[in-house]
């Protein structure tokens, strides 16, 4: 007896030692709530019931449909079909025809779409028999007759092999069949290397380095101009998308190649908006290892540099907690509208504690969940629940230096009852609270974290100076101030004791720097506005690029920036007409457009009594806003209503904005 027989005979006798083909309470409500489509899914049952040696396929076939009512897809698979097939024609059409623009060609085409006049039916009322069989024959075949999965039990098989869907309103083709030779590589040679042979790691990297040269994949900020492809032999052809519609592609192509892959994700990012997907492999030690459909080898580090509150794993089974919540509560946050096939994986992730909440005497008996939820840039949205015993509530297995605010959720949406809070790395729960009794003064600069895009420009100020004078070829030129090291921060330069005036004032970049400056902003005696002369400097932008030459230091853009032609002795600057004292220079360097803005008008709240309390409406004159007599001891959020959309909530410690 081979290891392949003896693994699957004593997965037979622990099914037959466990009666598995017991009928179970979730098998008779699928098998009712099937309507007329119950004896389709009979015929599965009997199929597998009458050999013995079927017994693991009808425990498969029991997990599949025990879990299908939540399944869903569209009625009209015809006219589903008939669409996609005109997006292959015209994504082929733009291959052919290089002058055409794919992308305005898809979003033509999606727009005539026939979801909106589609309806969504459970998979339980149309999946057949015969498609149920051919994908519980063919996942079987993949496990115990493939190369890449014999390190897996039934549990595992059931979740990353045998679903015949990867995503709810995927056509019900066969898609195991005919992705199987896609993107293969030379994974039908690996045998031949011992340190290979059925090593699943060094599967996934064969295939998934055929997707990243094949894919190309093109990702879609914000899912623009996007919507969801279901057939997955249209969607490996798209040439654009979203994380998860390359999370999709991995794992079908894995999947069918018995390759045991899926998918986890964030509901929500705790630093900045939206959430994620990415892909995950079980390998042959047993654990989840991450990778990036058509991106580096398995196991890379991925955004390591993104804080993460929760992470959940996508699976087939519905998660019956969630199905407890949804039937004791009337109303759901859209997190958990969504996402109603998932596993709790965040402690794979990261050092995790559990959290107790008190609930406040006017909220008890009200609702039998309460959540967790984070700051979207605009909304506080649940990530997590718990369920709530007497006065109290418990929330499992929370990420650490994320910033949680307790709610409830009902009619109104999000009903906070708590104060917000993080874990420290200590494991210390740190509440927010205003303290009105102690208030400070408060100074914004920014209205958003600095993140790497910032960090990447940094180098380009150093050694910087600002240099006055009155002469035009600035021959009698007094440096005023140098930048001193790295910065990617707005800053001022205050010369009050300065006593001569000069008519030529101008910042003059280091050497290497091609100048990269987006903001000049020169402050005369007796003004709290800026004053301007005539626009000076050297003159064009690296590779005479439109937009960046030295007239966009004054156009009160902060995302517009001076970039030189040559790397050094470049400059800007104002001629004013004639000598005029300055008390002030500020400045902002090239950057992401967060910082405060003169001009831009600006919003400043704080957290009190479980909401948002506005201080009011103020235009800035500066590149900071200073708020006096503020409560202590709580959170802010300052917002810019004249342009952008990148926003934070932060706390202010030690003098600095501490963004969450």
């Amino acid at each position: 007896m081979n290891i392949r027989t003896l693994h699957y005979v004593v997965l037979l006798l622990i099914i037959l030692a466990t009666s598995c083909q017991k009928q179970t309470d979730y098998l008779e409500e699928a098998l009712q709530f099937a309507g007329t489509n119950r004896p389709e899914l009979e015929k599965v049952l009997a199929h597998y019931s009458v050999h013995p040696a079927d017994s693991l396929k009808y425990r498969a076939a029991v997990f599949l449909i025990e879990n299908m009512p939540y399944h869903y897809s569209y009625s009209d698979t015809q006219l589903l079909n008939q669409y996609y097939d005109r997006v292959d024609s015209a994504i082929q059409s733009c291959r052919n025809d290089e002058t055409q623009d794919v992308k305005i060609v898809l979003k033509d085409l999606f727009a005539e779409s026939p979801f909106s006049r589609l309806k969504t039916v459970s998979d339980v009322k149309i999946i057949t028999s015969q498609y149920l069989i051919d994908n519980i024959d063919a996942s079987f075949y993949l496990w115990l007759n493939g190369e890449w999965a014999v390190h897996i039990g039934f549990d595992d098989f059931c979740e990353y092999l045998l679903p015949y869907k990867i995503a709810e309103y995927q056509i019900l083709d066969e898609w195991k069949t005919y992705l199987k030779p896609e993107f293969s590589g030379d994974l039908n040679t690996l045998h031949y290397c011992d340190l290979y042979r059925n090593l699943a790691w060094k599967a996934c990297e064969t295939v998934n380095q055929k997707l990243k040269d094949q894919l190309n994949p093109q990702i879609v900020p914000n899912g623009e101009n996007m919507i969801s492809i279901g057939r997955l032999s249209t969607l490996i052809r798209m040439p654009m998308g979203v994380c998860e519609d390359y999370c999709i592609i991995a794992s079908s192509v894995m999947r069918s190649k018995g390759i045991p892959a899926g998918t986890d994700f964030t509901p929500q990012w705790p630093f900045r908006s939206m959430g994620h997907s990415w892909n995950i492999l079980l390998d042959n030690m047993g654990k989840n290892v991450i990778f990036e459909g058509g991106g580096p080898v398995p196991g890379s580090p991925h955004k390591k540099e993104h804080k993460m509150a929760k992470v959940f794993r996508r699976t087939y089974a519905i998660n019956r907690e969630w199905e407890t919540l949804m039937q004791t509560e009337k109303h759901l946050p859209a997190t958990f509208q969504k996402n109603r096939f998932f596993k709790d994986v965040t402690d794979e992730y990261m050092e995790t504690q559990d959290v107790e909440i008190s609930i406040p005497k006017e909220w008890k008996n009200r609702h039998r969940y309460a959540y967790l939820a984070l700051f979207d840039n605009k909304n506080w949205v649940p990530v997590h629940y718990g369920k709530v015993s007497g006065d109290r509530v418990k929330f499992d297995k929370m990420g650490k230096m994320s910033m949680y605010l307790p709610v409830f959720y009902d009619e109104q949406g999000v009903r906070p009852f708590a104060e917000p809070f993080y874990i420290d790395y200590g494991g210390q729960v740190r509440r927010f609270e205003a303290d009105t009794a102690h208030r400070q003064t408060v100074d914004v600069r920014r209205k958003y974290f600095i993140g790497s895009h910032c960090y990447g420009v940094g180098v380009r100020l150093p050694g910087g100076k600002f240099q006055a004078a009155n002469r035009p070829d600035f021959s009698d030129a007094v440096t005023l101030y140098t930048i001193p090291g790295f910065t990617v921060q707005s800053g001022e330069v205050f010369l009050d004791t300065l006593q001569t005036p000069y008519r030529y004032w101008r910042y003059y970049s280091a050497d290497e720097r091609h100048n990269n400056l987006a903001e000049l902003y020169f402050y005369g005696e007796g003004s709290e506005q800026p004053v301007y002369g005539k626009i000076t400097g050297t003159n064009d932008s690296y590779n005479h690029q439109k937009g960046n030459e030295k007239e966009a230091v004054f156009d009160g853009n902060p995302l517009s920036y001076y970039d030189a032609l040559t790397p050094s002795h470049s400059w800007v600057g104002m001629d004013f007409g004639g000598p005029v004292k300055i008390r002030k220079i500020s400045y902002t360097p090239r950057s992401d457009g967060n910082d405060v803005t003169p001009g831009d008008i600006h919003e400043l709240l704080y957290w009190d009594n479980h909401r948002w309390n506005s201080t009011g409406k103020r235009q800035a004159t500066d590149i900071k806003l200073v708020y006096e007599n503020l409560p202590s001891g709580t959170i802010y959020w300052i917002r810019n209503l004249s342009r952008g959309r990148d926003e934070r909530i932060f706390s202010y410690e030690n003098e600095k904005q501490i963004f969450w």
